[in-house]
C-alpha cells in the first residue's frame, strides 16, 4: 500500500486557519480562533497546524508540501512582532515550503472545492490582498493603470478584484485591478483602508455604525431596517468596468456612532447609511460580475473573498446577471486561504488532477468520541462553574480597584464610568458603603475605562446582569486621574443596593440531568416540538463563518418570541439580528420562493407570504431568510432530527444559529459545549448521544435510554 501524499496550506493573516489535504481530500482543517477562543485570531499558524496534524495521527515530518499566505508575503522579517512565537518549521524540518499571493489562495479555494466539471470563471473581491510587489499571478493579465505602479511604490498598491477563468485544468488570470492602500483618518470618520476596494468600503461603514470594521454581517443585517432615498448620491462609481469610492460622499458622514447607546438613540440614521451600503454594493457587484463574465469563458461563476458572503448580494447574482451556475466558497473569507494553499500545492505544484467531490461537506474538524464527551461531561463541576464566575467577579472588581479615584475625602463618592463598546455603559459610585450601579448615567466620571467587547473572546458582553464577568481583553484608561486602590476591599455581599443581579449567580443551586440515549435524535425533536432552545453538538465541526447542523443552538420557528429569547439570554446580541432556518431539501420550496439548493447558508430567497407569520422567528424584516437545506448524505443525524421535527409538527425546518455566543468563536470542544451551556440560558444541550438538560426531567428508564446523573447540586 503506497504512502499517503499530504498536503498541509496554512493561513498567516487575520482569521487564521490550516488545511490538510490526505491525497488530495480535505481531512482536516480548523480555523485558529476556534482553537485560542479569540475571534478571528490569526498570524502564528502553530496551533492550527498542530491540530491538523493530531487529527490525522501524523507529524510535521511526513507532511510532503506546506502552501502559505501570509500578511507579509514571504518577508517574514516585518511580522515578527504579529507573529508571536516560532513557528512548528524548524531547522531539522526539511519539509519544502512555497508561498503563494492573497487573491491567488481564494481563487483555489474554490477550485478545489467547486463541483462543476468542465471550464468555469473565477471572481475574487474582498477589502485587500497581497500588494502588487507580491502577486505571483500577473503574468498575462490586464491590469488597469498599471503604469501608475512602478517599482517605488509597487508595496502600496494592493488587490481588491481579481478574475480568471479555469479552462482544460489551467487557471489563467483575466483582469486584477489594484488600488492605493489608505488609512483611518481622526478627522474622517469613514475611511476605507485599501482606497477603492468595495470590501473596504463595505468595512468602514460598519466600523462607522458598530466602531468595528469586522461586523460587515451585522450591517447587512441592519439594512432591511433603514430607508430608500434617505442618501441621494452614489457611494460608488462605476466605469471602465471599475469600481471607485465616492469620497465627497464617504467625507460628508461625520455622525460615527461613539457608543452603543449613542448607536441605539439614532438607530434609524444608521440604518439607512446601512440601507445606502448595502444597495450599492449590490449595485457594485452586479457591474463587475457582467463585466467579468464578459471577459471570460462560459457562466458558470466560482466566487470567494470576504464579499462574497454577503448573502444578499449573492441571491442578486443569481437573479439579475448571466451567471447560470454560481458556486460560493462557504469559507470565502480569509479563514479560507489555507483551504485554497493546500489545494495549489496539490494542482499547481505537484501537478496532481482536480478531482470533483460528491460530497460537499465543510465539516472537516476532528471528530470527539463518546467517551471524550462523557469525560467532558463529569470532569465538568458546578463547582467549577460557581468558582469560575467568582474568578470573573473578582476581576471584575479588581479593574473598578485599580481605577478609582484616589484623594477623596473619607465617606465621598467616586464615579467610575465603564464604556463597553458595542453594548452598554455604565457608572459605578464608589462609597464606603458599597459600589452602586446606573446604566447610561449622566454623571461626570472621576475616571472612564473603556473596554472593547471585541477583543474579549469567549465572555458574555454583559458583565453586571449575565454574571459572566470580564475576564479577558484590551483595556485602556482615557482621561485617567492619579491612579491608586480603594482604601478597602469590595464585599460582594454589600455593594450592589439592587442586590437580585447577582441572584442565580453566587446562590443558584444547579440541579442536573444527564441521559445517554440511543433515540437521543427523537427526544431533541420532542424537547424542540416542545418549544425548548437546544444546544446540537454533534461530529466534526463546520469550517467556516455558519454553524450548519454540527455546531448549532436550535429552536421551534413558530414561536414568536424565540428570536428575542435567543438574542438577549442566550446569544447576548442585538434584538435586530436575524436568525437563519434549516430546512430540508426536498421541502425548500414548500416555504421559499425559489426551490433551490443552498447548504451553506450563503444565499437569501423571499418566503412567501403565507409563511411569513406561522415561522416568524426566522423571517427577517423584509420577509427574506438566509437558507440552509439539508440532505441526507450531507448530514445524515441533523437530516434526520428535522424529519423526526415535520413527524411532530408538520414543519420541516429549524431555527440555526451557531453554537456561541456575540464575541465568541464557535465552540469547538465538548468542553466548551458544557461551558458555554451553563453560561447561558439555554434549555439543553445534544452532545453526541447525551442530553444534558438544568432541571429534572421524567426519565423514561429502557434499554437504551439510561439514567446516568440526577440531582448534581451545589449550594452556598
Amino acid at each position: 500500500m503506497s504512502k499517503p501524499i499530504y498536503v498541509l496550506g496554512t493561513n498567516l493573516s487575520h482569521d487564521g486557519s490550516a488545511c490538510l489535504l490526505k491525497d488530495g481530500e480535505i481531512c482536516v482543517a480548523i480555523e485558529k480562533e476556534r482553537i485560542t477562543r479569540k475571534k478571528h485570531d490569526g498570524m502564528n499558524d502553530t496551533a492550527a497546524i498542530q491540530y491538523c496534524l493530531n487529527a490525522a495521527g501524523i507529524t510535521i515530518n511526513e507532511v510532503d508540501l506546506v502552501v502559505q499566505n501570509a500578511l507579509y508575503g514571504g518577508s517574514f522579517d516585518y511580522g515578527n512582532g504579529s507573529f508571536k512565537g516560532p513557528r512548528i518549521f524548524t531547522d531539522d524540518i526539511k519539509v519544502p515550503v512555497v508561498t503563494i499571493s492573497h487573491h491567488l489562495a481564494h481563487a483555489y479555494s474554490t477550485i478545489g472545492t467547486n463541483p462543476f466539471e468542465g471550464d468555469f470563471n473565477v471572481l475574487v473581491i474582498d477589502g485587500s490582498g497581497s500588494p502588487f510587489c507580491e502577486c505571483i499571478d500577473l503574468e498575462g493579465a490586464f491590469i488597469p493603470d498599471s503604469e501608475k505602479i512602478h517599482a517605488d511604490v509597487s508595496h502600496l498598491y494592493f488587490e481588491k478584484d481579481s478574475f480568471y477563468t479555469y479552462q482544460n485544468g489551467c487557471l489563467t488570470p483575466v483582469i486584477k485591478d489594484f488600488s492605493p492602500y489608505g488609512v483611518f483618518y481622526k478627522n474622517a470618520p469613514v475611511e476605507p483602508y485599501t482606497m477603492h476596494s468595495l470590501g473596504s468600503a463595505y468595512q468602514a461603514i460598519s466600523h462607522y455604525c458598530f466602531r468595528n470594521m469586522s461586523d460587515v454581517g451585522k450591517l447587512m443585517g441592519l439594512a432591511p431596517y433603514g430607508k430608500p432615498g434617505v442618501i441621494k448620491e452614489d457611494i460608488f462609481h462605476l466605469r471602465g468596468g471599475r469600481v471607485f469610492i465616492n469620497y465627497d460622499l464617504m467625507k460628508s458622514l461625520n455622525r460615527p456612532a461613539g457608543t452603543h447607546s449613542e448607536f441605539k438613540r439614532n438607530f434609524t440614521y444608521y440604518a439607512n447609511i446601512a440601507y445606502k451600503m448595502q444597495e450599492e454594493i449590490e449595485r457594485a457587484i452586479l457591474y463587475l460580475v457582467e463585466d467579468r463574465l464578459n471577459r471570460g469563458v462560459g457562466n458558470k461563476l466560482c466566487y470567494a473573498g470576504g464579499v462574497a458572503l454577503n448573502a444578499v448580494a449573492n441571491n442578486l447574482i443569481l437573479k439579475n446577471t448571466s451567471v447560470s451556475d454560481l458556486y460560493i466558497q462557504p469559507a470565502a473569507g480569509d479563514n479560507g486561504i489555507a483551504i485554497g494553499c493546500a489545494y495549489y500545492g496539490w494542482l499547481e505544484v505537484m501537478k496532481r488532477e482536480r478531482k470533483i467531490k460528491a460530497s460537499r461537506s465543510t465539516c472537516f474538524g476532528q471528530t470527539y468520541s463518546q467517551e471524550e464527551v462523557k469525560k467532558a461531561i463529569y470532569s465538568y463541576s458546578n463547582t467549577h462553574h460557581r468558582d469560575n464566575i467568582r474568578t470573573r467577579i473578582d476581576n471584575f472588581f479588581r479593574l473598578i480597584k485599580q481605577h478609582a479615584a484616589t484623594g477623596k475625602a473619607k465617606g465621598a463618592v467616586s464615579l467610575i464610568e465603564f464604556n463597553i463598546s458595542d453594548y452598554c455603559r455604565y457608572q459605578l459610585k464608589v462609597s464606603d458603603s458599597g459600589v452602586y450601579i446606573e446604566v447610561d448615567g449622566e454623571g461626570r466620571a472621576d475616571c472612564i475605562v473603556n473596554i472593547d467587547a471585541h477583543q474579549l473572546g469567549a465572555v458574555i458582553m454583559d458583565p453586571l446582569y449575565s454574571g459572566i464577568l470580564l475576564d479577558a481583553g484590551n483595556v485602556r484608561v482615557s482621561h485617567p486621574p492619579s491612579i491608586g486602590l480603594l482604601g478597602k476591599v469590595v464585599d460582594l455581599g454589600k455593594v450592589f443596593g439592587n442586590k437580585e443581579l447577582f441572584n442565580g449567580t453566587l446562590h443558584r443551586s444547579i440541579i442536573e440531568q444527564v441521559i445517554y440515549s440511543d433515540n437521543y435524535i427523537k427526544q431533541a425533536a420532542q424537547l424542540l416540538a416542545a418549544g425548548k432552545v437546544i444546544g446540537w453538538f454533534q461530529g466534526g465541526a463546520e469550517f467556516g463563518p455558519r454553524a450548519l447542523g454540527r455546531r448549532s443552538i436550535l429552536a421551534d420557528p413558530r414561536n414568536s418570541g424565540v428570536r428575542d429569547y435567543i438574542n438577549t439570554e442566550i446569544k447576548f446580541r442585538e434584538d435586530f439580528r436575524p436568525f437563519a432556518p434549516a430546512v430540508l431539501r426536498e421541502d425548500v420550496g414548500t416555504y421559499f420562493i425559489t426551490d433551490r439548493e443552498s447548504p451553506y447558508m450563503i444565499l437569501v430567497d423571499d418566503v412567501k407570504p403565507e409563511w411569513h407569520q406561522q415561522i416568524q422567528s426566522i423571517v427577517h424584516r423584509n420577509n427574506t431568510s438566509r437558507i440552509q437545506t439539508v440532505t441526507a448524505d450531507w448530514s445524515p443525524e441533523f437530516y434526520q432530527l428535522l424529519v423526526e421535527f415535520k413527524a411532530l409538527t408538520g414543519i420541516s425546518l429549524l431555527l440555526n444559529t451557531s453554537l456561541n455566543k456575540r464575541g465568541m468563536p464557535i465552540v469547538e470542544t465538548p468542553a466548551e459545549a458544557i461551558d458555554f451551556f451553563h453560561s447561558c440560558k439555554l434549555d439543553h444541550l445534544v452532545i453526541g448521544n447525551y442530553i444534558i438538560g438544568k432541571e429534572l426531567q421524567p426519565a423514561n428508564n429502557g434499554p437504551a435510554n439510561h439514567l446516568l446523573a440526577v440531582n448534581r447540586s451545589v449550594s452556598e
